[in-house]
């Protein structure tokens, strides 16, 4: 096992709210929409009225337990409590399909992924026809400077055929034809992902260039612009200017999948933690999961129903785990548990990894909550011990009073863990935590959302 599950997420801080889905905004009830490099953090773009107030008032801003019993199995010790919840709960996608998607996704017909928002969701084959397929895809569309890096495609191409850079294949990172004088004639400039290592072989005179597509694990040729490349050495900017030939080559400009489509140089679709809605066999880099989680910038999934359980997690994870093995993506091919990595590393959290609570979690809870007029355990304030020894039992599982129906801390899942919205600041649950003191900063609210990712262990 590698510890993937401690990797989700780092440095992405983002906005936990539970966010209301409005039927008539349109407010990011797209998996992609309001997402953007400069979004990180935010948490979206969502300022509807229906989304998040909750209440709170001045004096009982911090939590205490609840009455409740949570949402996880009564043994918070042991990881492998909701394991087995899982497989009973969840044998087949079809289960999963029933009972987690439609209640949080797709519940009523035309409102968010039911037919309205990217990706349709509402049937078990329209999730499994996600596999394999683009994260994001309204953005790189509509608005291609909001898509996140992740889920930035495999970029076409450039692969020059004569002149000083002959040979050499260079990846498009966007594309735009800057003049079109509306008599075929007219100019475009490409950027690419890397500098172009030679002059041109004879200044002034354009080079010619093959475009070129990845199908199928094989480089098919998109289309050939003639006579039209001008740059110098060392440049990433390349000028197509082709009078005679514009209109040709503009409709294959047209065409072009650029691999950088947000412009912020990051080229995501080639890089191994590269995202897909669902990626076959691994769930770590499936954009769904890690939306549903909280894992990825923009307001946490889903906007409206209650976030997933610990379970129900575990569920998703190890389907997706088994849609690269032969039969995995049929809605009733049974789910491998006991194989499953994403399950294995709950049921193990790595040691002197990851983010333990003795050694990570506590201390944070020691230098901002854990004294005496805050959450120590001497009248602690809403009756909320984070002391060591006690913390861990007074979150796992325990509604919070401010929203009831969201547990302290949930396990496997920050969205679901009302403590991640308290430290962040999301949403209007009255003052961000801590409440006398500086809020935590990116990398101590990180070791948190890990150790919760982990299964919020006892170690």
């Amino acid at each position: 096992m590698t510890g993937r599950l401690t990797t989700i997420g780092l440095g992405l801080l983002v906005g936990i709210g539970l966010l209301g889905c409005d039927a008539g905004s349109g407010n990011d009830g797209n998996f992609g929409t309001g997402l953007s490099s400069a979004s990180i953090g935010s948490g979206g773009e969502d300022t509807d009225a229906s989304d998040t107030d909750h209440g709170g008032t001045e004096g009982s801003d911090t939590d205490g337990p609840g009455t409740g019993t949570g949402d996880g199995p009564s043994d918070n010790d042991d990881s492998q409590a909701y394991i087995e919840e899982a497989k009973a709960e969840f044998p087949t996608y079809e289960e999963i399909h029933v009972k987690v998607i439609q209640r949080t996704c797709t519940p009523f017909q035309n409102v968010c992924h039911n037919n309205k928002e990217y990706p349709d969701l509402r049937t078990p084959q329209g999730v499994i026809d996600r596999i394999g397929r683009p994260c994001n895809l309204n953005e790189l569309y509509n608005d291609p400077e909001a898509v996140f890096n992740a889920c930035e495609p495999p970029g076409d191409v450039l692969r020059f055929t004569d002149g000083g850079n002959a040979g050499h294949a260079v990846q498009i990172g966007s594309v735009a034809i800057t003049d079109d004088d509306g008599m075929g004639g007219g100019s475009a400039t490409f950027n690419v992902e890397t500098p172009m290592p030679a002059a041109m072989l004879t200044p002034g005179v354009p080079e010619s260039a093959v475009i070129e597509r990845m199908v199928g694990g094989v480089m098919q040729p998109v289309g050939t612009i003639t006579a039209a490349f001008s740059y110098v050495q060392g440049s990433r900017v390349l000028e197509m200017v082709n009078t005679a030939d514009f209109a040709t080559h503009s409709a294959i400009v047209a065409e072009v999948t650029p691999g950088d489509p947000n412009g912020d140089g990051v080229f995501g679709g080639s890089s191994e933690d590269s995202m897909q809605e669902i990626k076959p066999g691994d769930p770590w880099n499936s954009y769904l999961l890690q939306r549903l989680q909280g894992n990825v910038p923009g307001s946490p999934m889903p906007l409206a129903n209650q976030p997933l359980t610990a379970s129900e997690v575990i569920a998703i994870a190890c389907w997706i785990e088994g849609t690269a093995d032969e039969g995995g993506a049929e809605t009733n091919s049974v789910i491998d548990y006991d194989n499953c990595e994403y399950a294995a590393e709950l049921a193990t959290p790595p040691d002197g990894g990851g983010a333990t609570l003795s050694q990570h979690v506590q201390p944070i809870f020691d230098q901002a909550c854990a004294f005496a007029g805050c959450h120590s355990n001497t009248t602690p304030a809403a009756g909320l011990d984070l002391t060591a020894g006690r913390s861990r039992a007074a979150m796992l599982g325990v509604p919070s009073t401010q929203n009831p129906d969201v547990p302290l801390v949930t396990a496997v899942n920050p969205t679901n863990s009302y403590l991640m919205t308290k430290l962040t600041g999301a949403g209007t649950m009255g003052e961000r935590m801590p409440l006398n003191g500086s809020p935590l900063n990116e990398s101590q609210l990180e070791i948190i959302r890990t150790w919760i990712i982990q299964g919020a262990p006892e170690n």
